[in-house]
């Protein structure tokens, strides 16, 4: 029976390349104030924008841990790590590598990204051309919810207003089927029944 290869062990290379990829920041997750030794309105503001942006940072370096290990790991390894080693399912686990491809690509400026994973997840489910009009319509910025993004794409996919008599039509063209097809069920079940009634 062939041996198992031993697990490649991460260099220091392979980590500073998780945690800094070109054109990505290094995160800086630094530890937060003591809450109990804050007491102006704005050192509560200071520490909980920043906890705030590194919240972004934090699901971003998992979603590029992630894609690491899937790149990196043996066949199998990655999807039993999910299962059984982290918090999270793997719908999150794709989702959160889904990002971290998004940004590392460049599809939109790192300065416009929500601090919610689920929200920039929605961004990444945008068409290029969608992405763009959304950028250039505001819709994507720090602040965004994941709200709006789904009333975004509900907008945009919507019927066209030229498309609406073509919907009306067929709408209209289905009706009249379905009342033709019952009319033909009815006289069907007649014919049935004067048929049974002639045989007795």
């Amino acid at each position: 029976m062939a041996r198992k290869p031993a697990p490649r062990i991460m260099t220091h290379e392979d980590a500073e390349e998780i945690l800094s990829p070109v054109g990505m920041p290094a995160p800086r997750l630094a530890p937060l104030r003591d809450p109990g030794k804050l007491l102006a309105r704005e050192e509560f503001a200071v520490e909980i924008r920043r906890a705030w942006a590194e919240s972004q940072e934090s699901f971003l370096l998992i979603g590029r841990y992630l894609l690491a290990a899937k790149s990196r790991l043996q066949h199998g390894e990655f999807m039993a790590m999910v299962a059984s080693d982290l918090p999270f399912s793997h719908q999150t686990a794709n989702k959160l590598m889904s990002v971290a491809r998004f940004v590392e690509a460049g599809e939109v400026p790192p300065d416009t990204l929500p601090s919610a994973s689920e929200t920039c997840y929605q961004i990444t489910t945008l068409t290029v051309e969608e992405r763009a009009r959304a950028l250039k319509e505001g819709v994507i910025h720090p602040t965004m919810r994941r709200q709006d993004i789904l009333l975004f794409k509900r907008r945009i996919r919507a019927p066209l207003p030229e498309m609406e008599p073509e919907l009306s039509r067929l709408t209209m063209e289905r009706d009249r089927l379905l009342k033709r097809l019952r009319e033909i069920d009815q006289a069907i079940a007649a014919l049935d029944e004067s048929k049974k009634a002639e045989a007795s």
